[in-house]
């Protein structure tokens, strides 16, 4: 007998807002970064420490997220 070694990949079914939401954040964390980057760049210390705690935060935001999600402790 021989096994069945084929992999089956599925995507859950959700709203197209939902979706829209990850992109949103998606934007909103790379345009955070690259502020981010830009103050470091111009020797604006204060400007770069808070855009970094922001992509921190909103790093963290939306991993706990999609944890939550995943496991299912949510709709």
């Amino acid at each position: 007998m021989e096994k069945d070694n084929t992999l089956k990949i599925e995507l859950a079914r959700r709203p197209w807002y939902e979706w829209l939401a990850w992109v949103v954040w998606l934007f909103v964390l790379i345009f955070t970064a690259q502020n981010a980057i830009g103050s470091g760049a111009e020797y604006e210390p204060t400007a770069a420490t808070i855009f970094w705690a922001v992509f921190a935060l909103l790093l963290i935001g939306g991993g706990i997220v999609w944890y939550v999600r995943r496991q299912r402790l949510i709709s």
